[in-house]
Formats: C-alpha cells, sequence, structure tokens
C-alpha cells in the first residue's frame, strides 16, 4: 500500500505514520491490486481530525473523517468506518 501522510497544524512524528501505516494497512485486504491511501492528521482546538481518501478503480473515491479528541482514537474509527463502507462496496461489486 503506498500511503502519504500530511499534518496540519501539528507534525507528524514517526511513531504517529507507523501507527497511521499499520492501522489503514489492515484495509489492504479488501483489495488485490496495490492501492493507494491519502491521510491527512489536524488539530483544530481540541479536535484531532483524521481523513483518509482511497481512490479505487473505475473511479469510485472512498473517504473517511473523524474527530476526537485524541488523535490514535481517531485513526482507530476512521479505520472502523474505512473498513465498513469497503464491505458495502465489496458486497455490492458480487451481487452485480
Amino acid at each position: 500500500m503506498q500511503l502519504t501522510v500530511r499534518g496540519k497544524n501539528v507534525e507528524v512524528t514517526a511513531a504517529l505514520k507507523d501507527y497511521v501505516a499499520k492501522k489503514v494497512g489492515k484495509i489492504e485486504r479488501y483489495f488485490d491490486l496495490p492501492v493507494t491511501a491519502q491521510v491527512t492528521l489536524s488539530v483544530q482546538r481540541d479536535r484531532h481530525i483524521v481523513e483518509v481518501t482511497l481512490p479505487l478503480d473505475g473511479g469510485f473515491l472512498v473517504r473517511g473523517e473523524e474527530a476526537t479528541g485524541d488523535m490514535y482514537a481517531s485513526i482507530d474509527l476512521v479505520v472502523e468506518k474505512l473498513a465498513r463502507q469497503l464491505e458495502k462496496y465489496k458486497a455490492r461489486l458480487n451481487r452485480h
């Protein structure tokens, strides 16, 4: 998986980058081909916001965003949200 991690109003440390790579890497099991993911980590007041964008074949775009008081919790929640979206997407493809 090709991963791009950006920080907005926050410095992306090696620990954060490794955590994002580990968690977002789990999404790769839904695909046969290599995928690219863009992750944006930002802080606004006391909210830690994580946005993940996955461009898929066929022009589909899967995007998830979560905001909590902890960056690591936001990463966990957005990965769960993306997993649910991808399961629905795969089920829809299999039905057709």
